[in-house]
């Protein structure tokens, strides 16, 4: 394995380790699953939320939020 194959792995294992940490910080603040953000799945982006947020991000900085575990029935809001 080359120098550069290494600093590949090195730099996806960074980023597969901030990816987990975003989440755990999101997941320690439900709340901020209320505020308007987009989250990215599968199928695209998607707005979530009702309010509009403070400074903070709701979502990691690929697109994850802590919605996208549950059903997406359940944050599709009636007016």
């Amino acid at each position: 394995m080359g120098l550069r194959q290494i600093l590949a792995k090195v730099s996806q294992a960074s980023a597969a380790i901030t990816e987990v940490e975003q989440r755990r910080l999101l997941l320690d603040r439900p709340w901020e699953e209320e505020f308007l953000h987009w989250a990215l799945d599968e199928d695209g982006p998607h707005l979530h939320g009702r309010f509009v947020p403070q400074s903070r991000r709701s979502v990691t900085s690929s697109g994850w939020c802590p919605g996208l575990r549950c059903d997406p029935e359940e944050f599709r809001r009636d007016g």
